[in-house]
């Protein structure tokens, strides 16, 4: 039930002006130097990945991003099942970069500013 309103409320957004979406781009950080971001084609560890040439301080545009588990049940949980919980059911964001679409966990993703102007 829970899932599936996440899903409603992600596409409902999305039908939506993308404007509203915070913040428009996101800065990649991977946890080497050397790596390549994959973009997973469904919101999934397991999910095949699409590479579009995206490292360390590229920036992706952002398209929304979604969690199969709410806030309110993580904080209702101890610490330890929170741990567990928050890894199993990350927060994926869906990115397009270089004409290339597909989601990514939020942790591999920054806020940092990518020199964005605002006037668009």
């Amino acid at each position: 039930m829970i899932f599936r309103l996440i899903l409603t409320l992600f596409f409902v957004s999305h039908l939506t002006a993308q404007e509203n979406i915070y913040p428009k781009q996101f800065r990649v950080e991977l946890i080497k130097a050397c790596e390549i971001l994959g973009l997973s084609k469904k919101p999934n560890r397991k999910s095949k990945k699409v590479y579009a040439g995206v490292s360390t301080g590229n920036c992706v545009q952002n398209l929304g991003c979604l969690r199969d588990i709410t806030e309110k049940a993580l904080e209702e949980m101890n610490e330890t099942k929170r741990t567990y919980m928050a890894w199993k059911y990350p927060v994926w964001c869906k990115v397009e970069v270089n004409g290339k679409r597909g989601w990514v966990r939020r942790q591999f993703l920054s806020t940092k500013s990518c020199g964005e102007s605002s006037h668009h």
